[in-house]
């Protein structure tokens, strides 16, 4: 079935982009034109495009050179690309570019720096910037478009985490898009273990992120072993008989780059140039103090020394010098200094940690706008403003301060925080300090040093007291000069393990991914290296849940289906520290670098608190007590009743904490994820409601009682209240609690009258659940529209009139989408044709009557014809009676079936034996089995199976029995690994599974009106 398109795009002009238009894209995009080095790098790459050496290995420039300007040159090299199109030229540029980094809120940075791109790239109306926009239109809608919406010309996402909103990059293998992410996040996709997500999604996300991609790792002087690692991805992923040539680079962007063979640098005078913006960045002078704290020694070492950084960064201040930052290597320091500073009636003092939500950083960064360097020429503090910041803000924040602080680090580091001290190299005479505490002065016999910087540290500080005596100039220039006659620069940088040797018996062990073998390497050595701290796991909070009984620990699972987690209400911890925390050790010592710090803490002789939630979807929800089982990646759920101290495990603004369930920002974190209104009901979350709306309190806290009882004896008096209570919540409110009376105006518009029934959900006897279906405009470009794999395998409609969807039009529906993504990706006509018989033929297993008995609610007297989808499909403990009811096997798996029947359709299937057998695994895995081995289905009933598609009668009878090792499955596996490499094969599961999915969601949103 063709998708009719519901929109058109100006037909572009045929002609090239070439270098010189990146010059003109670039000042209409920025206002200012290009420097030397970008306009060089650009032509490079546009020259070499189709070639491995289109990107360096490494681009070697210092900080505030403007090495972000990557993303633009990716960009336009892109949509230099589109014109291929036309003569079904395969694009070769990388339409995924992944921004990575390993501090947590330059993530963010770079994510707005890429969505300021992506929304003036939208919102062209001519010149340059109209035409770039329309040429990646072209690319992402390959074919035909199924939408009538507009088309981005670039999307940009923040992966921050595995959970909703986090996994929106790879809704669409055409989209152009930019992800800024952590090494952890990225790393983890790439080698088939994405952190926090089930194993079924594995393969989808490593086929991604290793095709079709580049990947930006900024200043990877922390990243040495994950840059390893994609050397070696590189390597391998042209191991395979038939490689599908994929583009994949990995570039390294760097003050002090590695040492590989093809590195480009900037060879134009600009940076010697007083009167160029470059030049005065590089020239500008940055003195620094040297001092010693004696006294910040053992255990009272914190205390002192955060009073010694206050004091100095107050002494710094003056009329001229009022941005001032405090950089410290510990969480723990950063929360002291901070205490000493926040307060004080004649200054500002921010605190910036990478222990942060989201929805709470994003009001702190609000009030750091007025530091950016766009800004620092023209801008005029009333009073001092002290920012006290981790690591987080040491490499690549585009922020410009007057003064620094800085606890004394290895050289590397400091070259990095200098780069935020008169970033843009005004006029004035900018001051700094390094602060060392006393215990690291000198290294005893045997000392391994500061567990981040090694040795480096105390040999960077007896290099700057020898070299410069008690100051030393940290200007770019004078810095290099000065280590000009160094001998071992190594011994003062941080110390960079190497990453394990990757061998194929490795990726062998992660490309099987269902299920997983038991040992399986660990990814985290590939991606930080050996002797290194334990990776993040993201915690939020919840106040509705009690998890004492099992009861409790029921209805909490289903409480958490309905409003999941997103990523903006989590705060990225250390799994050491999270287990410290769990067990009622609340000292924190952790640093801000992503995996550094200590290693994993044993937690035997601790005994834990209270249990907690780890999310991995909504099929995939564990109780869990002993914190050893914690796992990288996670994602926690904790209670608000838990009794440890929330302010020792992260940073909160102080008004979103006056009482512990107002840490539960659930509802207003879904709103901005889903671009969807929520509004949970329960007695914790009404009394945290501002003070100002106490009728409104009162109303919800009445409804809440019996509500159970209530809505069985009459529905009309609950829908009265609810509308009665919404109205009095629509009423503006003020501060952080906006949210509220925006969603209630939404519920509210959405859900008029006795129609409240359908909005609502409840759970239990103490929750009642309001859920708008109907997105909201404002926030759409920014949440995801795509729902997870989680929602889509559930064959149900939740949108719409409920109308089901007929199997047949599934069907074709997915061998269009499928066929548009391969034709679009520059596939073979064979390949095609493969992956659109396999979309064909994917679901052909749904024809199991007792599968179309289970989608009509158990009722085999509803079925009238073969179903994809129903509005009848029940869930919880209705689908267990209605599974039971139809004698649909438990556990069963309708592509197992899929595969049988499939095989009796060889009028269906390609006459290439390879190619036949790509289809069938093709089938078998679109829901991440069967990689190698299918899972056991104990299916005792000799069920006929009879299918018609296209004149062609497809039957089976009896259990598939796939799940035998002689079966063919898990042979076809190996097999098309060896052809098609391990990410190739993963690249080409992809394909067919996100057109399912795709399809899935059109079918959510039209209702199969056709």
């Amino acid at each position: 079935m063709a998708c009719a398109a519901l929109w058109t795009v100006e037909v572009m002009a045929v002609n090239e982009l070439n270098a010189a238009d990146f010059a003109q894209f670039f000042t209409e995009l920025w206002d200012n034109p290009p420097f030397a080095w970008q306009q060089e790098l650009a032509k490079r790459v546009l020259e070499r495009a189709d070639t491995s050496t289109e990107w360096p290995e490494v681009i070697a420039l210092p900080t505030a050179s403007g090495k972000t300007a990557c993303m633009d040159i990716a960009v336009f090299a892109l949509a230099a690309q589109a014109s291929r199109l036309a003569t079904n030229q395969a694009i070769t540029a990388p339409r995924r570019i992944f921004f990575v980094v390993d501090r947590r809120i330059i993530v963010d940075q770079a994510h707005e720096r890429a969505r300021l791109l992506s929304q003036r790239l939208r919102d062209a109306t001519g010149g340059i910037l109209k035409d770039v926009a329309d040429r990646l239109r072209k690319i992402a809608r390959g074919e035909m478009a199924e939408f009538d919406r507009e088309i981005l010309p670039l999307a940009t996402y923040a992966l921050r985490g595995g959970m909703y909103r986090s996994e929106a990059w790879a809704r669409d293998p055409l989209q152009p898009m930019v992800v800024a992410s952590t090494v952890d996040q990225i790393g983890s996709r790439l080698l088939f273990r994405a952190y926090g997500r089930g194993i079924s999604t594995w393969p989808v996300y490593a086929g991604l992120v290793a095709n079709d991609s580049l990947i930006l790792l900024d200043e990877a002087h922390c990243a040495k072993p994950f840059l390893q690692t994609l050397q070696a991805v590189r390597k391998f992923r042209d191991w395979a008989h038939t490689p599908l040539m994929r583009s994949f680079h990995p570039v390294v962007m760097s003050a002090t780059p590695p040492n590989l063979s093809d590195v480009f640098k900037d060879i134009s005078q600009e940076s010697l140039d007083s009167q160029h913006p470059l030049g005065k960045r590089q020239l500008a002078h940055k003195p620094a103090m040297l001092k010693k704290v004696s006294k910040a020694t053992d255990q009272q070492a914190t205390g002192v020394f955060a009073k010694a950084l206050a004091e100095t960064a107050l002494d710094l201040t003056s009329d001229q010098l009022r941005a001032i930052v405090v950089f410290v290597n510990r969480v723990a320091t950063a929360r002291e200094t901070y205490k000493l500073l926040n307060g004080q009636d004649d200054i500002d003092a921010v605190l910036l940690t990478g222990r942060m939500r989201p929805v709470d950083k994003d009001v702190t960064v609000q009030r750091l706008k007025i530091l950016h360097s766009d800004r620092s020429a023209e801008r005029d503090l009333e009073k001092p403003f002290i920012v006290v910041a981790t690591q987080t803000l040491e490499v690549g924040a585009d922020l410009d301060f007057d003064g620094l602080v800085t606890e004394c680090a290895s050289l590397d580091a400091l070259r990095q925080r200098f780069g935020r001290l008169n970033r843009m190299g005004r006029d004035i005479e900018a001051r700094a300090a390094i602060l060392i505490r006393g215990d690291q002065v000198k290294l005893k016999k045997g000392d391994r040093g500061d567990p981040v910087y090694g040795t480096a540290l105390a040999k960077t500080w007896d290099w700057l007291t020898k070299k410069g005596g008690s100051e030393v100039d940290f200007g770019i220039i004078y810095l290099d000069q000065q280590l000009a006659d160094v001998d071992s620069i190594d011994e003062l940088n941080a110390p960079s393990l190497d990453a394990p040797v990757m061998l194929p018996a490795h990726i062998d062990c992660w490309a099987q991914t269902a299920p997983v073998p038991h040992p399986s390497p660990d990814v985290g050595l590939f991606l930080h290296g050996p002797e290194k701290g334990s990776p993040d796991v993201h915690v939020c909070w919840r106040a509705d849940l009690d998890l004492a009984s099992s009861e409790g620990q029921d209805l909490a699972r289903e409480v958490l289906k309905l409003c999941p987690p997103s990523s903006l209400e989590t705060l990225p911890v250390p799994i050491w520290v999270l287990r410290r925390w769990l067990c009622g050790e609340e000292s924190d010592e952790s640093t801000d670098i992503e995996s550094a710090g200590e290693d994993d803490y044993q937690t035997d002789e601790l005994q834990p608190e209270r249990k907690v939630i780890r999310w991995q979807g909504s099929m995939d929800i564990d109780i869990i007590l002993d914190p050893a089982k914690i796992r990288p990646g996670d994602i926690i759920v904790v209670p608000t009743s838990h009794p440890a101290r929330y302010d020792t495990i992260g940073n909160f603004p102080s008004e979103s904490t006056e009482t512990v369930d107002m840490l539960d920002v659930g509802d207003q974190a879904y709103r901005l994820a889903r671009a969807k209104p929520l509004l949970r009901l329960h007695r914790k979350l009404v009394e945290a409601w501002p003070r100002d709306i106490d009728e409104a309190k009162k109303a919800a806290l009445e409804l809440l009682t019996d509500i159970e009882r209530k809505h069985e004896e009459n529905v009309e008096e609950v829908n009265e209240a609810l509308a009665s209570l919404l109205a009095e919540l629509s009423r503006p409110l003020l501060g952080r609690w906006d949210w509220l009376s925006q969603a209630a105006q939404e519920l509210s518009k959405e859900y008029r009258g006795d129609r409240l029934h359908r909005a609502y959900r409840i759970v239990g006897d103490k929750h009642l659940i309001i859920i708008g279906n109907r997105r909201i405009a404002s926030l759409t470009h920014e949440a995801d529209i795509f729902s997870d794999e989680d929602d889509i395998s559930a064959s149900g409609i939740s949108h719409g009139n409920g109308q089901p969807v007929k199997l047949q039009n599934h069907l074709r529906g997915v061998e269009s989408f499928v066929r548009r993504y391969a034709l679009g990706c520059g596939l073979s006509a064979d390949l095609t044709e493969a992956l659109a018989c396999a979309g064909l033929l994917h679901d052909v297993g749904k024809a199991d009557p007792r599968f179309q008995s289970l989608l009509c609610g158990g009722n085999p007297w509803l079925v009238r014809e073969h179903l994809a989808k129903s509005a009848y499909m029940p869930k919880g403990q209705a689908y267990l009676k209605a599974r039971k009811a139809s004698g649909y096997p438990k556990d069963a798996r309708h592509e197992l079936l899929s595969v049988r029947l499939a095989e009796n359709a060889q009028g269906l299937l390609p006459d290439r034996e390879d190619l036949r057998d790509l289809v069938l695994h093709l089938i078998a895995s679109h829901h991440g089995h069967c990689r190698p081995f299918a899972p056991v289905v104990f299916d005792e009933t000799c069920e006929t199976v009879n299918f018609e598609l296209l004149g062609q009668q497809m039957s089976w009878s009896g259990p598939t029995n796939l799940e035998r090792l002689d079966s063919g499955i898990s042979d076809r596996y190996w097999q098309l690994v060896q052809r098609y490499g391990w990410w190739g094969l993963a690249w080409l599961e992809a394909l067919l599974r996100l057109a399912d999915w795709r399809r899935s969601e059109w079918e959510q949103i039209h209702n199969d009106k056709e």
